[in-house]
């Protein structure tokens, strides 16, 4: 029976159909014909298959989002402008940590020209600057105070390494709002005399930083710290000099610094120099102190400041500083004359971390000339290592008492000299005498 869907055709066309050459169809049904079938399947099974690339994409992307995550927790750890850090410096002043704006405020405390008044600068920054408790002795008193400035809003504090010196059993921060905070010390050089404190705080008021390069003689400024103990004292003066390279007591590296008039006392150290935009152009570390001088106070330049700061909030130190190695006291040429001994420094302790150790050097040897240069004193020692970096050789003229074999108490000859050559350690800090 003919399929009711099959077309008719005739004898004459259905000679033509049989006689036309057979057709390739690209979709035709598989052969019935069992080995042609088996054959058949050989074929397709044996074509490759196009890859995809979808598996591979993803993979590389979640590859990515962990490495971008892993990248932000490092640095939320290491500091909020880590990454920032690593891209190439430009001209103008930039910190590790990010520069906050001042605040705007009502025209009674502007001027015309946008500046502040001192009513306003207080009104506006004394958020940003902070009080700085040292505890030398005990736990329970402070020994000591100074000043600081808040860096940024999750607590990153600047300050000077005096003002945190010798301090055995802690330090504190108290904010402008009388929150008082446990401060860590991420890094203190003592040789330029610059450190900074970290407290568990968030949300602070950071500090505008300025490019201090551009400020003028005469220019108008305000200091504000803690003199005395007395938190937020405000003081007004201009700028009396500008580039004076100024070492403080026991430091080794003359900085550039601001001179000004305004009133600067002990407590005022580690605080902000302020123009009269609001914004931080230096940090009030000294002044001269003489019956025959007055108001003459320095602070040190945001931007000489600029590249310490961003060592030790990374290293926690300045890694190209070299340092020997050792704990000692110094002997004056008085003491040492009293007990029949040369001047120098007494050995007390070796860092065994540091390639001195592996000298004849040992605790009880007294040092009396570095490179030549006879030394007696924390001055004398800091000079000398003056401009060496680390990993650079220094010879040492060291002397060793005679030994006290019977206990008499008097040693048994007169001593002996002998030289020693090492290469100075990276520097994690300058306070080298006990």
């Amino acid at each position: 029976m003919r399929d009711m869907f099959t077309p008719p055709f005739d004898n004459e066309e259905k000679q033509k159909r049989e006689s036309a050459p057979a057709l390739e169809y690209i979709n035709s049904p598989p052969p019935t014909n069992e080995r042609e079938d088996e054959e058949f399947w050989r074929d397709v099974l044996s074509v490759e298959k196009p890859r995809s690339f979808k598996p591979i994409i993803w993979g590389v992307l979640l590859v990515l989002l962990a490495l971008a995550m892993c990248g932000y927790a490092f640095a939320l750890r290491h500091g909020r402008g880590l990454l920032k850090s690593l891209l190439p410096a430009s001209h103008d002043i930039e910190f590790t940590l990010p520069i906050a704006d001042t605040p705007a405020l009502e025209e009674k405390y502007t001027e015309p020209d946008g500046r502040y008044n001192a009513a306003g600068l207080a009104k506006a920054v004394i958020p940003s600057v902070v009080q700085i408790k040292v505890y030398k002795s005990n736990a329970l008193i402070a020994s000591s105070q100074g000043s600081g400035i808040v860096m940024s809003d999750d607590g990153y504090i600047l300050t000077n390494a005096h003002v945190i010196s010798g301090a055995d059993y802690g330090v504190t921060v108290l904010l402008y709002d009388q929150r008082e905070y446990a401060a860590q010390i991420v890094g203190s050089d003592e040789s330029s005399d610059i450190a900074v404190l970290k407290i568990g705080a968030e949300g602070l008021t950071p500090a505008q930083f300025a490019d201090s390069d551009t400020c003028e003689l005469g220019e108008e400024v305000v200091a504000i710290g803690s003199p005395a103990g007395f938190e937020n004292s405000v003081t007004k003066g201009i700028i009396s000099g500008l580039d004076r390279q100024i070492r403080a007591e026991n430091s080794v590296i003359p900085m550039q610094c601001i001179q000004i008039d305004a009133a600067i006392n002990p407590g005022n150290s580690g605080g902000a120099l302020f123009n009269m935009w609001g914004q931080v152009i230096g940090i009030t570390s000294s002044k001269l102190i003489s019956t025959t001088y007055d108001n003459i106070g320095f602070a040190i330049t945001i931007n000489s400041a600029k590249p310490i700061i961003e060592e030790l909030i990374e290293e926690g130190y300045v890694p190209d500083r070299g340092r020997i190695g050792i704990v000692y006291s110094a002997i004056s040429e008085e003491i040492a004359a009293n007990h029949e001994l040369p001047a120098g420094l007494l050995i007390q302790s070796i860092d065994q971390t540091c390639p001195v150790a592996e000298t004849e050097l040992a605790a009880g040897d007294i040092i009396t000339e570095i490179n030549g240069t006879a030394v007696s004193t924390q001055k004398g020692v800091n000079e000398v290592l003056e401009g060496f970096k680390a990993g650079e050789h220094m010879v040492c003229k060291v002397f060793r008492p005679a030994e006290d074999k019977d206990g008499d108490g008097t040693p048994d000859g007169e001593g002996t000299y002998f030289d020693i050559e090492f290469e100075l350690a990276p520097s994690k800090t300058s306070m080298i005498e006990k």
